[in-house]
């Protein structure tokens, strides 16, 4: 058995195939974990999505920002330029994929291998045990009848800096730590805004740079979600965006316990 954890797909279906032929991925015994951002910007959302939920117990993912604008369009929200959603929302089998999709974890930890994935990344205030109760508490407003108010709620990106008093606003926080991250300070103050590689404000580094993050003395971390910083690989963590939807290449690693054990990369060809 082997467990594969790959970056942000993005409507990437034939460099996702590549890829998966290229380790002869065999779902009878082996495991694909993906990190967020299955969907949009991409040409085969539809196609992505009918894969991985067909892989069933074979297949583990984590919730994207883009999967999360999917839910929230398919609730009647909003549509941004560049979004490649629609044919999920007309597809015969579309509430079927949604409900599958709002099914799905924000975060995964394997206490054997002794990795957690997260989309986007964690609070550096939060112990691996606070991270996975806050994301249980956004997974159950997700799998209620709530699910398309709180989604759309997402869609508005006025999150609080930092962790709010209010239960509906540390809620949406949360959501957007999980699935948004990119710099904060090492007192949990995020900076929403900035997406390059490197920070402008001095007061901010990396999430996962903060040496003192709590979660560090329970797991590493595989995400996605960063694409102008690329592959990142460090004592704590695996960055596996590498920014295929935008002419890259799609990237995953064979995980081992506590360490990688191979990478392995396919470019996007399609244009």
């Amino acid at each position: 058995m082997a467990i594969y954890a790959i970056g942000d797909i993005q409507g990437c279906y034939q460099p996702l195939k590549s890829l998966l032929k290229q380790v002869k991925f065999d779902p009878k015994k082996d495991v694909l974990w993906c990190a967020g951002d299955m969907v949009n910007r991409g040409p085969d959302s539809l196609k992505v999505l009918r894969y991985l939920k067909s892989l069933g117990d074979a297949c583990v993912c984590v919730l994207g920002n883009h999967d999360i604008q999917l839910l929230a369009y398919y609730a009647g929200g909003k549509s941004f330029s560049g979004d490649t959603l629609d044919t999920i929302i007309k597809a015969k089998d579309g509430q079927a994929l949604i409900d599958w999709l709002r099914h799905q974890p924000l975060l995964h930890h394997d206490k054997a291998l002794g990795w957690s994935m997260v989309h986007a990344g964690l609070s550096p205030l939060w112990s691996l045990k606070k991270a996975k109760k806050r994301a249980r508490n956004v997974e159950a407003i997700l799998q209620s009848d709530d699910w398309g108010s709180f989604c759309k709620a997402l869609q508005y990106k006025g999150f609080a800096t930092q962790d709010p008093e209010d239960e509906y606003v540390r809620l949406l926080f949360n959501a957007a730590v999980l699935t948004r991250t990119r710099f904060c300070s090492d007192l949990g103050m995020f900076d929403w805004q900035q997406k390059t590689a490197d920070a402008k404000d001095t007061h901010v580094k990396p999430w996962f740079e903060h040496e003192y993050a709590k979660w560090k003395k329970k797991t590493h971390i595989v995400f996605g979600h960063w694409a102008a910083k690329g592959l990142v690989e460090t004592e704590h963590v695996l960055g596996l965006d590498t920014g295929c939807v935008w002419g890259g290449s799609l990237t995953m690693a064979k995980l081992g316990k506590n360490k990688v054990d191979e990478i392995f990369s396919v470019a996007n060809t399609s244009g």
